[in-house]
């Protein structure tokens, strides 16, 4: 239990300076509530209770579901368990359990590299509960085939929080020649194909993202160019009119750097043409939706350029976000049509 300065408590929580989230982090409004393993299971069954019933989505996320710690998500009857924290470490045989009953996995994949376990000096690894190797597979969201190889950690993942976002921009794609930039499993580059975009261009950094690109829009039927390098120098290689949709979904960081953000939004508005489409977005649980605006604006600014807000976007609903705890408001972004 927490104090504010007044004396009032401001519930239950779990407490860990090494934390490079938050050091106290609130899983119940109660006062003498015990993250143990009845308290686990009710608050496992409450988050699967608000999802639906799709085949691949988050089914439970972390703080937001009042379980700090603990990802899980679904892929095709395969769960993938994320643990950041020695105490769900420590209940884990009855978080299984109660996935178990409640779901009835075909199988389920600890993946405990993240880095926030290293922080906490947590074991980390990857490994099935069955001790049985996974085979990589192909799986099916909205349409579209992607490769998934859960133990490999080198082989890109489709990001779950944007599949509303890939199938939206993707949409707005047709005629276009297209930039999906930090491409990761190129998921936006392949709605865009889907779509009826003219050419499309997947940039990442990482090899084995581009040639998993690659493979998957095969297995899609379609075709993207695919390149391994860093964005923002190719965008500042290209030429006005070059492009005219760019899609830019960095990884996630603790904070944006404001003048690198700037830097890169800067290119984009100097290659797009009028009419041209900008989808932005900001993977960071410690930049405010009006900071990184205000970056695009300023680059905006200083290209000389307008643009008309189609959108501004947030996580799914089975990736929810907590009044009380801000950080869980890590994914935002823009879409944005210029003049």
């Amino acid at each position: 239990m927490l104090l504010d300065s007044r004396g009032t408590p401001l519930g239950s929580g779990i407490f860990d300076g090494r934390d490079p989230q938050a050091a106290w982090r609130r899983f119940s409004m109660a006062e003498e509530a015990r993250f143990d393993e009845a308290y686990v299971a009710a608050a496992i069954n409450d988050a699967l209770g608000r999802r639906g019933d799709e085949h691949c989505q988050r089914l439970i996320c972390a703080d937001a579901d009042y379980l700090p710690g603990l990802e899980v998500d679904l892929y095709e009857g395969i769960l993938a368990i994320t643990s950041t924290h020695p105490v769900v470490d420590a209940v884990m045989e009855a978080i299984v359990s109660c996935l178990q009953e409640a779901c009835e996995p075909k199988e389920m994949v600890f993946l405990h590299d993240d880095p926030r376990r290293a922080a906490l000096r947590l074991e980390c690894g990857r490994r099935t509960l069955s001790g049985q190797n996974l085979k990589a597979r192909w799986i099916e969201v909205d349409g579209i085939a992607y490769r998934l190889d859960l133990l490999n950690a080198d082989k890109p993942r489709i990001y779950l929080d944007q599949r509303e976002q890939h199938a939206l921009v993707g949409s707005l794609c047709e005629g276009r020649t297209v930039l999906d930039g930090y491409a990761h499993s190129g998921a936006f580059a392949l709605q865009a194909v889907r779509s009826g975009a003219e050419h499309v261009v997947a940039v990442d950094t990482a090899e084995a993202c581009v040639k998993a690109i690659g493979a998957q829009a095969q297995k899609n039927d379609g075709f993207i160019e695919t390149i391994q390098a860093d964005v923002a120098a190719f965008l500042g290689e290209r030429q006005p009119g070059e492009l005219d949709a760019i899609i830019l979904d960095p990884p996630e960081l603790a904070r944006i750097d404001a003048a690198a953000v700037e830097a890169l939004h800067l290119s984009a508005f100097q290659c797009l043409p009028e009419g041209g489409l900008l989808a932005s977005y900001c993977r960071s649980p410690e930049t405010p939706l009006a900071d990184f605006e205000a970056c695009v604006a300023r680059a905006a600014a200083r290209a000389g350029r307008e643009a008309r807000v189609f959108a501004r976007t947030a996580q799914p609903f089975d990736f929810p976000v907590r009044l009380n705890f801000p950080q869980s408001h890590y994914l935002k972004g823009l879409i944005l049509q210029l003049e």
